[in-house]
C-alpha cells in the first residue's frame, strides 16, 4: 500500500468512514488491480483507512491501493477538482449529508458519484444514516464513523463537588447557579469566529425541543414546509441557550474565546462541562493527558423522557462516477464494512453502522449515550440537512451576537431562514 500525503492538518472535528459493496458500477472498466483512494489527512496516529488498504492488499494479491491525502482545509475543493479531472480517484472519503460543496449529497445531486444500492451493507443503514447517505431511493456512501453530541464531564470532579449528572434542563441551570462566581465555569464555551461550540449547544437543546415532538423536522425544513423562526421548538432551543447565558452557565467573554482555548479550560478543570461531539475527545483532553472524561446526554427540557441525542454518521466512503476501477472500489468498501468494528477501535471512533443490533459500538467514555442510540432516542446532526452552508454560518454569528446582547433568539432564527436555499449553491 502506497501513501501519498499532503501536509499535516489539525484534527478534523467531524468524523470517519465505512462500508460498500461489489457489483458492476456504471463507470467500471474492469480495472488493472489498482485503486486510488482520496482522503483528508487526519494528522499523527493510526488511520483506519490506511490499515484497511494494507489488509485489502494482503487479502487480494496483485492489488495495489494508494491512499492519497490532502490537508483537511483544502480537501473539499481538491476533491471537486479531482472529480472532474483526468485522474479521478476510485474511492473518496467524504463528509455525509449536505453542508459543504464536497459533501456526499451535494455531489450526488450533481451526478458526480455512483449509486451503491444493492451493496450488502446498505441493509444495515438505519434512519439517521439514510438521511445523510441516501436520496431518491439510492445509496451513495458507506458510513464509516458516527458522532453523537453530548456533554463531557469529569466524574471525579462531580463527585468531589457533590454534583449529580443533570436529568432535566432545570438541573442544568441549578449547576450553573451553584458555580457562578466561583471562578469555575459550568460550561466551557468558545464563541470566537470559527468555533462550532455554540452551534453544538443549540443542537443539543434542539434535539429535545424540536425533534422529540417532530422527528421529521429536518426533512420538513428541507422541503420548505416549516421555517426555523416559525417552529416553536427552535425558538425554545435558542431561548434556552439565552437563558443559560443569563444564568451564568458560560465563562466571561465567550465571544473572545477560541474553541481550542475553551477546550483547554475544560481539560485544566476551569470548566466543569463541555457540550461537544464524541469525535472531539482529543480536543478536550489536551490540557491534561491523564484526564478521563465521560459523557452524558444533554437534557434540553424538563421532561427526561423527551431527551434526545443528536447522532448520525458523519463521514463515509463513496465511489466517483468516473472511477476507473469501480468494481474493485466497491469490493474495497465491502471489505471495510465487514471489518468496521475493528477499524473503529483503531482511532476510538464510533462505527458508522451499528456494531450489532444492541450495540452501537460507542467507546467506554460515551457509554451513557448508548441507551439513547439503541432505543432510537436520537435527533439528526442538524446542519447535515441544510443544503446551504451559509445557514450554519448565520447560526454561529447569531449566537455570538446573542451573547453580546445584540440579537434576540427570534432574530437569530430569522437570519437562518433568510440564508435558506432548497438546493446547494
Amino acid at each position: 500500500m502506497r501513501r501519498s500525503n499532503g501536509a499535516l492538518m489539525p484534527l478534523a472535528l467531524s468524523a470517519t468512514l465505512l462500508l460498500a459493496a461489489t457489483g458492476c458500477g456504471g463507470a467500471d472498466t474492469g480495472g488493472d488491480g489498482e485503486i486510488l483512494v482520496a482522503a483528508w489527512d487526519t494528522g499523527p496516529g493510526a488511520d483506519p483507512l490506511e490499515t484497511a488498504a494494507a489488509e485489502f492488499e494482503k487479502a487480494n494479491p496483485g492489488v495495489d491501493v494508494t491512499v492519497k491525502k490532502t490537508p483537511y482545509v483544502q480537501y473539499s475543493q481538491t476533491l471537486r477538482r479531482q472529480l472532474s479531472g483526468n485522474r479521478v480517484p476510485d474511492v473518496a472519503r467524504m463528509l455525509l449529508g449536505y453542508g459543504d460543496a464536497g459533501n456526499v449529497l451535494v455531489l450526488a445531486d450533481k451526478g458526480l458519484i455512483t449509486d451503491l444500492s444493492g451493496s450488502p451493507w446498505t441493509k444495515l443503514i438505519t434512519g439517521p444514516g439514510a438521511a445523510v447517505t441516501d436520496k431518491d431511493g439510492k445509496t451513495y456512501a458507506l458510513p464509516v464513523d458516527s458522532t453523537s453530541i453530548g456533554v463531557f464531564h469529569d466524574p471525579e470532579t462531580f463527585e468531589k463537588r457533590g454534583l449529580r449528572v443533570p436529568r432535566t434542563f432545570g438541573d442544568v441551570l441549578a449547576i450553573c447557579r451553584e458555580t457562578k462566581g466561583t471562578g469555575t465555569a459550568a460550561f466551557a464555551l468558545g464563541a470566537q469566529q470559527g468555533s462550532a461550540m455554540g452551534r453544538w449547544a443549540v443542537f443539543a437543546l434542539a434535539a429535545s425541543t424540536v425533534f422529540a415532538d417532530d422527528p421529521r423536522a429536518g426533512e420538513r425544513r428541507r422541503k420548505g414546509e416549516i421555517t426555523f423562526a416559525g417552529t416553536p421548538g427552535w425558538r425554545r432551543a435558542v431561548e434556552r441557550f439565552a437563558t443559560m447565558k443569563d444564568e451564568g452557565c458560560f465563562g466571561e467573554d465567550a465571544t473572545g474565546v477560541s474553541q481550542e482555548a475553551a477546550a483547554r479550560s475544560f481539560g485544566l478543570g476551569k470548566s466543569l462541562m463541555a457540550i461537544a461531539p464524541t469525535a472531539t475527545l482529543p480536543l478536550f483532553t489536551g490540557g491534561d493527558p491523564e484526564a478521563r472524561p465521560a459523557m452524558f446526554a444533554f437534557p434540553g427540557g424538563d421532561d427526561a423522557a423527551a431527551v434526545r441525542v443528536p447522532s448520525a454518521p458523519v463521514s463515509g466512503l463513496a465511489v466517483p462516477a468516473k472511477a476507473r476501477n469501480a468494481r474493485l472500489a466497491r469490493a474495497f468498501l465491502d471489505f471495510y464494512a465487514e471489518n468496521r468494528v475493528r477499524y473503529s477501535e483503531i482511532d476510538d471512533s464510533v462505527p458508522g453502522l451499528l456494531a450489532s443490533e444492541d450495540d452501537p459500538g460507542v467507546p467506554e467514555y460515551a457509554a451513557a449515550l448508548a441507551p439513547y442510540l439503541t432505543a432510537g432516542r436520537t435527533a439528526p446532526i442538524m446542519d447535515q440537512n441544510w443544503p446551504n452552508p451559509e445557514v450554519g454560518t448565520r447560526l454561529d454569528s447569531g449566537i455570538g451576537k446573542l451573547l453580546l446582547g445584540d440579537r434576540t433568539p427570534e432574530g437569530v432564527l430569522k437570519e437562518m431562514d433568510s440564508a435558506w436555499t432548497p438546493t446547494a449553491p
